[in-house]
């Protein structure tokens, strides 16, 4: 009987466990700290694996206005870092794909402390504005050496960001830009992201110079997506337009190219032509 007991105790509490795990994924990410402090069943379920696979900071159950330097000074720093501190305090190293709110202003403090409690991350996705070091960047990267994938915004395609990425993550095979793309950063990534398989570079503008580049140099290159780019060069002062029949007779290339080939589409000058 009371082995019977014990069996049922145990089926019951797991089912609990499942329930309460399954209602904690409609939750953000301050809730989950809160929800974690009630009792000891509930601080366990909090910490379920499958809650942690992604830290997506666009859910933090605050507004973040919707523009640069929003989220700028010190409660807001402060109020940053208390929910780093929950989220990698809960996860157990469990995150593998990081999101950064687009307008969250990012700190050394900030990418160091998330960075050091997240081991296995694979997928980083990178905010707009911040202020961050050189030291910031290496301590952050060397935590992140298994890291493949990485979304690239105006505060961090200088060109020492990929030297560093070069540096301690060897395994990068995917980078997306949602800033322009220039000469400098194709220049950087062949020269130390070589392994490269996808590169995204949609609703940017891109030099030609720079795409003809990567697509000579990557040997590793499978895809690359261009869609409602603007591909240009800026040739005896002024800025010419190209086509992607332009690029294919410059480039002998076995990687797809992904473009947009809607006429409806307004953006995108890289169409076929027919």
């Amino acid at each position: 009987m009371n082995n019977n007991k014990s069996n049922n105790n145990y089926s019951n509490d797991h089912l609990f466990y499942e329930i309460l795990v399954r209602i904690f994924t409609t939750l953000h990410v301050a809730d989950l700290a809160k929800v974690s402090m009630v009792c000891k069943s509930w601080k366990l379920a909090s910490r379920a694996p499958e809650l942690w696979k992604t830290l997506d900071l666009n859910k933090l159950g605050i507004n973040v206005p919707l523009r640069p330097y929003a989220w700028f000074g010190e409660y807001s720093s402060k109020k940053m870092t208390q929910i780093l501190k929950y989220a990698s305090s809960l996860s157990g190293e469990n995150i593998s794909c990081l999101i950064f709110n687009y307008y969250v202003y990012l700190t050394d403090v900030h990418l160091i402390s998330i960075a050091e409690r997240t081991p296995n991350l694979k997928r980083l996705v990178l905010p707009i504005t911040g202020n961050i070091s050189k030291i910031g960047v290496e301590t952050a990267m060397r935590a992140w050496g298994s890291i493949e994938s990485i979304t690239i915004t105006e505060m961090f395609k200088i060109v020492n960001f990929f030297e560093t990425v070069g540096k301690y993550c060897k395994n990068i095979v995917r980078l997306k830009f949602i800033c322009s793309f220039e000469q400098d950063q194709a220049e950087a990534i062949v020269k130390y992201v070589p392994n490269l398989r996808t590169l995204s570079i949609q609703h940017v503008m891109v030099s030609m110079t720079g795409l003809c580049h990567v697509l000579n140099s990557l040997e590793h290159l499978e895809e690359v997506n261009l869609c409602q780019c603007l591909i240009t060069d800026l040739l005896d002062g002024s800025f010419r337009v190209y086509y992607i029949q332009d690029i294919r007779k410059r480039v002998n290339f076995s990687c797809e190219l992904i473009v947009c080939k809607e006429c409806s589409c307004l953006k995108c000058t890289n169409r076929l032509e027919e």
